[in-house]
């Protein structure tokens, strides 16, 4: 079951935080993506930190990859300046909606699939709520498996 292996312990987001809160807790967790929950503490969606840099990003570097950006001269401050724009907005305006969610009784195996296929952090959503319960990452895996973690 999930419950070994997810973290009930986590850092969330809701949909009315600020991204400035946002960015805060995520150098403070050390973590890239953050779930947002609604005021009833139902999942919303992920605050990832790619959908973040690209609202930093000019439209054309996001049309795909390869483009030579030479002719973009942002410098580090301009950049900076960009971010303390978006640093006001609420993270809903970020959100996207998560790619994987697993439920309290999700088989362990399943989870180790979704990590190994590159799921990074999976919320854990208890189905007849919709409430976030947990999240499980790559970590939390790692560390169930030596037997130092989850419940």
């Amino acid at each position: 079951m999930a419950n070994s292996l997810y973290n009930a312990s986590f850092s969330l987001l809701h949909d009315s935080d600020l991204v400035s809160d946002a960015t805060r807790r995520m150098l403070d967790d050390r973590v890239s993506d953050l779930p947002v929950v609604d005021g009833d503490g139902k999942l919303v969606g992920m605050f990832k930190l790619d959908r973040l840099l690209a609202g930093l990003l000019p439209k054309a570097a996001l049309v795909g990859y390869g483009m030579d950006l030479a002719f973009i001269t942002d410098t580090l401050e301009q950049l900076r300046d960009k971010m303390r724009q978006i640093e006001t907005r609420p993270v809903r305006e970020f959100t996207v909606r998560a790619d994987h969610v697993v439920h309290p009784d999700t088989s362990p195996i399943e989870i180790v699939l979704l990590i190994y296929r590159g799921a990074n952090s999976v919320p854990v959503v208890d189905p007849a709520s919709g409430r976030l319960v947990g999240m499980v990452s790559a970590r939390d895996v790692l560390a169930a498996l030596h037997g130092e973690g989850g419940g």
